[in-house]
């Protein structure tokens, strides 16, 4: 006879993935996703700390990530949204920043500074992750340009050109 294995208690784990891959256990919110869908553009999510905000926003960017439609079986079997999929599912390309890394410095400047870097390393992964979606040397293009305001802007000329 094979062992149950016993779920985990998830603390201080962000990451909706983590949490699916190691067994831990979930609350599934993924029943609010198509109303979330049928509300504003603009969204706030306040809740106290440690009430799986983080988590709930790691569960959407896999849900609406176009780069993660392989793994949406197996993240999300067993959840809500996996029987009832809404039409947005993923369809979109996802850029997501933590703040909380980004570092402090020892003035505004270097606090700009490393700020500036951090934006523009998320801009350069995301061209590696979507450059499938543009045309050849996207990526390329984005990781040449210098700051993360014209990294973002070149993308936004990219897809305004094309209609999309």
């Amino acid at each position: 006879m094979e062992k149950e294995k016993v779920k985990g208690i998830p603390y201080g784990v962000a990451s909706f993935k983590q949490l699916r891959q190691e067994n831990s256990y979930y609350v599934d919110k993924t029943m609010y996703l198509p109303m979330l869908e049928e509300i504003s553009n603009y969204l706030f999510l306040i809740r106290p700390r440690r009430f799986g905000k983080s988590v709930f926003v790691s569960m959407m960017r896999a849900y609406y990530n176009i780069a993660k439609a392989d793994r949406f079986d197996t993240l999300f079997d067993g959840l809500w949204i996996k029987e009832h999929p809404t039409p947005l599912k993923n369809a979109f390309q996802i850029i997501y920043f933590d703040f909380s890394i980004v570092g402090t410095g020892s003035n505004e400047q270097e606090l700009e500074q490393n700020f500036n870097k951090y934006c523009g390393q998320v801009l350069d992964v995301f061209a590696e992750v979507y450059a499938s979606f543009y045309d050849k040397g996207f990526e390329q293009e984005v990781k040449k340009e210098s700051s993360a305001r014209s990294k973002l802007n070149y993308r936004f000329l990219i897809k305004s050109m094309k209609g999309n």
